[in-house]
């Protein structure tokens, strides 16, 4: 999969994606020119590599690598100047790193906390609140009646076609909400608890953070863990984890501040790094998908996966909290919204109708996503009169975040028109439905008979062909006609490494690493291929209770 056609121009845009993360961060990217033995048979460090960190380096992803901030433990041990010691350290401030962090302490526990970023939190910023299951708040709360255990795990179970860990969710879920008493207990005030959007989940287990913003719990978990004692060291990204005797020791961080380089000696260490959304060549690696026309909006680089693979980890295949964008822009831009959050029609790279696309809007993004790269290629199409609607008229039929239905596209037709000029390749426009077939290389009748079909199921007011609501029904039938391709988006990438049931990182005989834990994003093996909006607020629910969970049992083995 790494020798795509524009494999190099994926790697380009994720370094220059990490270059913006850095500069807003103040992180440094790895040394250039920095290699692995596997790469240069001449280093002199590679003979020198032994134990844990020899096991896997034979195996590593060197492009993956390129993306990361990782180096070999060989290679920055030399640089260290200064090493710290503590009982636990933990490398991510997220819900799951911050979450660890505090309970360690609250047990005991010496923590030192590693941010490479400038700021605490990570993508838990970004979140609006958490799944819980049995939380006081709840039973506070009038109108909210529990579902059974069983019957959250039973939607789980037929989302994933039964493949997800029916052990692990039932562990989760009966932990959820203890979860939220924890953080109810440190004092911090959920906004309430119910369902996350109507028509997509079903049960009243959403609890909304304050202010709706994941940030506020952050912030509150921050000065929770100052209280404790914890030292938390930002603009410090752990770049290798430190070895001896057979098992971690601690981590090595790079100070981006003076650009120097410490040692953190540890009882046990904690990684919840972030995801990977930001490395294509792991998301290749890890997953199913074709990364060739991805973006992301993570600034996750992979960098706990590949620290942990360096010492034996096994890894565990990965899923996506996924949207589709078009390329060379956001998922906020107007082209985005128009063609990609809006239930027109979709056809594939042969012309063929393929999904409902109300989907978008009954199921939200991952069985939406999941349809669209069913195929080789997806394309929106519609014609002038949908443009005109979006920009001045009736506005969009829905949307995402600021944008709602009704609301208007000024930009749309520009942000069109800049793709076709740019000759990207993936906006289309023709005069008739036959030229818009020759522009996108599809066969001209056969995309033609698709439109007269689609036309007179809009017609009819019902489609016999994929029950899109009859709402959604609009004809295509005002020239020029266009077609945008719907490329995969990553918010963000879930699991990644191999965990037993205490959070412990397990090599690839699944036996547990000693003194190596993950939490977060990267050890979440709830899920299958993509996220279930259903059930929605699991994975920051996840985040924070793996945290708790890696803590009791990183204290329990290494400490009590």
């Amino acid at each position: 999969m790494l020798n795509r056609r524009d494999f190099l121009k994926g790697s380009a845009f994720g370094i220059a994606g990490i270059t913006g993360a850095v500069a807003l961060a103040g992180c440094a990217s790895a040394p250039q020119g920095q290699q692995s033995a596997a790469q240069n048979p001449t280093d002199a460090g590679a003979e020198e590599r032994t134990g844990l960190q020899a096991t896997a380096e034979a195996a590593q992803n060197t492009e993956a690598r390129k993306v990361s901030l990782v180096e070999f433990e060989a290679d920055v041990a030399p640089k260290v100047t200064e090493t710290k010691e503590c009982d636990i350290v933990v490398l991510g401030s997220g819900a799951g790193g911050l979450g660890a962090a505090v309970k360690a302490a609250q047990l005991g526990a010496k923590v030192i906390l590693l941010e490479k970023g400038s700021e605490l939190g990570g993508s838990t910023n970004g979140t609006e609140g958490m799944f819980g299951w049995g939380s006081s708040l709840q039973h506070e709360t009038d109108g909210v009646e529990l579902p059974l255990v069983a019957e959250l795990i039973q939607d789980e179970l037929t989302y994933s076609n039964y493949r997800i860990d029916a052990a692990l969710w039932n562990r989760f879920i009966n932990a959820s909400g203890k979860s939220v008493d924890w953080l109810r207990d440190l004092g911090y005030q959920f906004d309430r608890v119910d369902v996350y959007k109507g028509q997509i989940s079903a049960f009243k287990c959403y609890h909304w953070w304050a202010e709706e913003k994941g940030s506020t719990m952050i912030a509150h978990l921050a000065d929770v863990a100052a209280g404790l004692g914890v030292e938390i060291i930002t603009q410090a990204p752990g770049v290798a984890l430190m070895t001896e005797d057979g098992k971690v020791a601690g981590a090595y961080a790079h100070n981006v501040a003076d650009d120097s380089y410490f040692a953190v000696k540890a009882k046990a260490t904690i990684v919840g790094t972030g995801g990977f959304g930001l490395n294509n060549a792991l998301i290749e690696q890890l997953t199913a998908w074709d990364m060739t026309y991805g973006t992301t909006r993570s600034t996750g680089t992979g960098d706990g996966v590949i620290m942990a693979e360096d010492v034996g980890a096994g890894t565990y295949m990965t899923s996506i909290l996924p949207r589709t964008a078009v390329e060379g822009y956001t998922v906020y831009d107007e082209i985005a919204i128009g063609c990609c959050d809006n239930p027109l029609l979709f056809v594939n790279e042969n012309g063929d109708r393929f999904m409902n696309e109300g989907t978008y809007v009954t199921s939200y993004m991952a069985l939406y996503v999941n349809s669209i790269i069913s195929q080789k290629h997806a394309y929106t199409l519609f014609d002038q009169a949908m443009i005109d609607r979006f920009m001045s008229g009736e506005g969009i039929l829905s949307g995402w975040r600021k944008y709602k239905a009704g609301a208007q596209l000024p930009e749309f037709q520009s942000q069109l028109d800049e793709c076709l000029s740019s000759k990207r390749g993936n906006v289309f426009k023709g005069d008739t439905v036959e030229d818009l077939a020759k522009a996108m290389g599809v066969d001209p009748a056969n995309l033609k008979a698709t439109v007269d079909r689609y036309n007179k199921l809009c017609t009819d007011g019902f489609d016999e062909d994929f029950l899109k609501g009859a709402e959604f029904l609009i004809p295509v039938q005002t020239g020029p006609f266009y077609a945008v391709r719907q490329d995969p988006s990553v918010t963000n990438t879930i699991g990644g490494l191999d965990v037993n049931y205490n959070n412990a990182v397990v090599d690839v005989n699944g036996e547990a690493i000693p003194g190596l834990y993950c939490v977060g994003v990267d050890a979440c093996k709830l899920y299958k291929e993509t996220y279930n909006y259903a059930m929605s607020g699991g994975l920051v629910g996840y985040c924070l209770y793996s945290g708790l969970n890696a803590a009791e049992h990183a204290y329990e083995e290494a400490l009590a």
